[in-house]
């Protein structure tokens, strides 16, 4: 449940003043048409990226939104979208916890986490923002709306839960561009929109950070997830999978797998590097029981007895471990599956019958 104001509270307003954004310089090919002395209309140039000119803040809204049957334009349910997009409730359930996947400290520059050799990944899920797993950082790329003034008074000053989760958002991203080279790196991975210059980002941060905006050292404006800065996947994945267990065991807070390969590679090769261990300690008794210093010692022949028992008895153990684990996950993701598209399949006849029966 979202908290709304009340007559109490003092009103929220945006955490940094309205600022223009800047034009974009005209191209060689619209200088071009515009000196021309021809009387012919030139053709309107098609756009090759989404970036290649500045967005209006609905102009860079989705196209949908919603879950699962109830999906509408995004432009015609804003406030829908935004306690979608800015939702971190999944992170602040298990907000006690979060010490064990990060420290609560501010995330470091984004060149840092290039120069340690993470490799950037965007995502549009603002629970997985500022998350690493092995050397991938998912990064949510800011958008043109939350940089628009006039944005925040309509649609964010209203909900002090998706107030504080955007003045976070943009907290996070005062944290990774601090320097030009930030700044250069996060429009190459199109983290920002394309007007923002570095001094544009300066007066920005300065209104943000100053009187009226956000407290960068209390945190008192921002959702309690940004009292960490980034954090660790498996830990979180870990976290969930024994906080929920008899909801989440299985998937735990991201489930990365697609094929039952590449979950059985990440979870299991390490079995691998143990029974070549094995391995050299069988060849070395097999040598011992060779020679004459060791064939009469009962000890050592006694103790390559029990290790030769133990090694049969644990590849045997593992394996069936595996097959066990294969078939839990397996009759688990066959019954979801299932059960979700007799679901799904119920609620769209549902809403059809609605839907006809309104339209008679």
């Amino acid at each position: 449940m979202t908290e709304k104001l009340t007559g109490v509270n003092p009103p929220l307003k945006p955490p940094f003043k309205k600022r223009s954004i800047p034009p974009k310089p005209p191209s060689a090919q619209a200088t071009a048409s515009q000196t021309s002395l021809s009387t012919t209309p030139a053709p309107q140039p098609v756009l090759d990226t989404a970036t290649s000119i500045p967005l209006s803040p609905l102009d860079s809204l989705p196209t949908i939104t919603g879950r699962g049957n109830k999906v509408v334009l995004a432009n015609d349910e804003v406030d829908l979208f935004l306690k979608e997009d800015l939702d971190l409730s999944r992170l602040n359930r298990i907000h006690g916890h979060l010490w064990m996947a990060g420290r609560p400290m501010r995330a470091r520059p984004l060149h840092r986490y290039l120069m340690m050799s993470f490799d950037v990944l965007c995502t549009q899920q603002m629970d997985l923002h500022l998350l690493k797993f092995s050397n991938k950082l998912l990064l949510k790329p800011l958008p043109e709306w939350i940089l628009c003034a006039d944005f925040w008074s309509q649609h964010l000053c209203g909900d002090k839960e998706l107030h504080e989760s955007a003045c976070g958002f943009l907290l996070s991203y005062i944290w990774l561009i601090t320097t030009p080279l930030d700044l250069k790196f996060a429009h190459e991975f199109t983290l920002l929109p394309s007007f923002v210059t570095w001094h544009w980002w300066k007066a920005f941060v300065r209104d943000f950070l100053g009187p009226g905006g956000v407290d960068v050292n209390t945190l008192a404006q921002v959702n309690k997830r940004y009292q960490f800065g980034d954090l660790r996947l498996g830990r979180i994945n870990s976290t969930y999978r024994i906080r929920f267990f008899y909801s989440h065991f299985v998937r735990g807070y991201l489930y990365g797998y697609n094929r039952y390969v590449v979950f059985f590679q990440r979870n299991f090769s390490w079995i691998l590097i143990v029974f070549v261990f094995f391995s050299l300690v069988l060849s070395a008794m097999q040598v011992g029981t060779g020679l004459g210093e060791l064939e009469d010692d009962r000890a050592f022949l006694r103790a390559s007895y029990v290790f030769v028992v133990f090694s049969i008895v644990s590849v045997v153990a593992v394996l069936g471990v595996v097959g066990i684990i294969f078939v839990i996950i397996f009759l688990f993701n066959m019954v979801t599956a299932i059960q979700h598209a007799k679901n799904e399949q119920s609620a769209r006849k549902k809403l059809a019958l609605e839907k006809a029966e309104k339209g008679a």
